[in-house]
C-alpha cells in the first residue's frame, strides 16, 4: 500500500437549515464580540445581509462590502483599513469564494504587516513546500458560503489577483483556514442560476482532479466520489428549483467534501489553467473549469485504471469496465451535465483569444499544481485540449 497523509481538515462546521442562527452562540464560545462582515455589494443589498445583520445584533460593528471577483489586491488593502478602524476581533465572510478569499487576504495582510508577495507561492515551484509560513497569529474568521461550491470555507488556500501584472497570487497556510464554517442552504437560494452552476462545477472539477491526482488516496477518493454523487444529483436541480433547500444543502456539503479531498490529494491541470486564465482575464474559475473538465477527464482518467469504476458509479453507471471506454463514457456524461447548465461552452465565449492559447499553455506548465498530475503532461497536449474547446 502506498503511504498517504491527511494533513488538512475543517476546523468546525455547522450545517443545516437555519444554521445561521447558531452564529451568536458560536461567537460567544470563541469569546468574540466585535464582528466585521465581509461581503460583496449583491449580498449587502439583498436579503442575506438583512438576515446576518439581524442575527448578529450588537455584535456587528462594521461592514466591508467591496468584495469583488478574483479578489483584487486593492480590495483587501481597503478591507484591512476598515477592520482596523472597527477594532474587530472576528471577520465574518458572507458570499462565494472571492468573498471568503477577501477575508483570508485581509488576515494575511494583517499577519504579515502588509507584505503579501513574501508569502505567495512562487511560480514554477514543485508544490507548497517552497512558500513561507505566515508569522504570528491571524484574526479569527468565520465563513458563511452562499454559493454552490467554493470550499474556501475549509481550505488553507487563497487566490488574490494583481490587476497590474494580471497574475493570480496564490497562498497556502494552515493559519488561514477559517475557524468555523456555517453552511445554511436557505442562504444559498439567493444565488442565481449561472452563479449556482459555475460554482457547483468548480466543486465538480475538484472532485474529478482529486480522483486522478498523483497523490490520491482512499480517504480523498471517498470524499471526492460521494461529493461527485451529490453534485451530479443536485446541481441541475438547484438551478431549476432555486428554493429546493435539500438540493442546495447537497451542493454545500459536496463542495465542502470536494475541498477537503482536493487539498489532501491535490488538483492539477484544470485548476492550473484556471489560475492562469483567471489572472489574465479576471474570469470566474467555474467558467473555465467547466469547459476544460470533459477533455481533461478523457486525457487523465486512464491513469487511475480500474478506479475509474468508482467515478462512473457516482455518475450513475454500474457496469464492468471491460464493457466500455471508461474515461470516454465519464467525459460524455459530464458533458451532458454541462449541457443542461446555463454556462458558456467554449473559451471563445469567455473572451480568450485563439492566438493566446500557446502562451496560456506555457504559463499553465509553470503553475505549481501541475506537479500533482497523474502523469507528465506535455505543452502540446494542453494546446490540443485548448484548441478543442476554443
Amino acid at each position: 500500500m502506498v503511504i498517504s497523509e491527511i494533513k488538512y481538515w475543517p476546523n468546525r462546521v455547522i450545517s443545516g437549515v437555519r444554521a445561521i442562527k447558531k452564529l451568536p452562540k458560536l461567537m460567544e464560545s470563541l469569546h468574540l464580540r466585535r464582528a466585521t462582515v465581509i461581503c460583496g455589494k449583491t449580498v449587502f443589498e439583498g436579503e442575506i445581509f438583512k438576515i446576518v445583520k439581524e442575527t448578529l445584533g450588537a455584535k456587528l460593528v462594521g461592514v466591508f462590502n467591496e468584495s469583488a471577483a478574483q479578489t483584487p489586491i486593492s480590495t483587501i488593502k481597503n478591507g484591512l483599513d476598515v477592520v482596523k478602524a472597527n477594532n474587530s476581533d472576528v471577520l465574518i465572510s458572507v458570499g462565494g469564494g472571492s468573498t471568503i478569499d477577501t477575508a483570508k487576504g485581509i488576515s494575511i495582510l494583517k499577519a504579515s504587516a502588509g507584505d503579501l508577495i513574501a508569502y505567495a507561492i512562487p511560480r514554477g515551484g514543485r508544490g507548497i513546500m517552497e512558500k513561507r509560513s505566515l508569522p504570528g497569529e491571524t484574526i479569527t474568521h468565520i465563513a458563511i458560503p452562499t454559493t454552490a461550491g467554493s470550499a474556501s470555507e475549509v481550505m488553507p488556500t487563497a487566490g488574490i489577483r494583481d490587476p497590474e501584472t494580471k497574475e493570480k497570487l496564490l497562498f497556502w497556510d494552515p493559519k488561514i483556514v477559517p475557524t468555523a464554517a456555517i453552511l445554511d442552504p436557505e442562504l444559498a437560494i439567493y444565488a442565481g442560476p449561472t452563479l449556482t452552476a459555475s460554482t457547483g462545477m468548480t466543486a465538480m472539477a475538484r472532485c474529478v482532479e482529486a480522483v486522478y491526482s498523483a497523490q490520491r488516496n482512499s480517504i480523498s477518493n471517498g470524499l471526492a466520489i460521494h461529493a461527485m454523487r451529490l453534485l451530479y444529483k443536485s446541481l441541475s436541480l438547484s438551478v431549476v428549483e432555486p428554493e429546493n433547500v435539500q438540493a442546495r444543502g447537497d451542493c454545500q456539503q459536496a463542495a465542502l467534501m470536494s475541498g477537503v479531498a482536493a487539498i489532501n490529494a491535490m488538483v492539477s491541470f484544470i485548476h492550473a489553467f484556471g489560475h492562469v486564465a483567471g489572472g489574465l482575464y479576471g474570469l470566474q474559475h467555474g467558467l473555465v473549469h467547466t469547459i476544460l473538465l470533459p477533455p481533461a477527464m478523457q486525457l487523465l482518467l486512464p491513469s487511475v485504471g480500474k478506479d475509474q469504476k468508482f467515478l462512473l458509479e457516482a455518475l450513475g453507471i454500474d457496469n464492468d469496465l471491460s464493457e466500455f471506454n471508461g474515461s470516454k463514457l465519464a467525459s460524455d456524461l459530464m458533458f451532458e451535465l454541462i449541457e443542461s447548465l446555463p454556462l458558456p461552452k467554449n473559451l471563445c465565449e469567455l473572451g480568450i483569444e485563439q492566438n493566446k492559447l500557446s502562451e496560456l499553455a506555457a504559463n499553465t506548465m509553470e503553475d505549481y499544481m501541475m506537479f500533482y498530475s497523474p502523469r507528465p503532461i506535455k505543452k502540446s497536449e494542453i494546446i490540443a485540449i485548448l484548441e478543442s474547446v476554443w
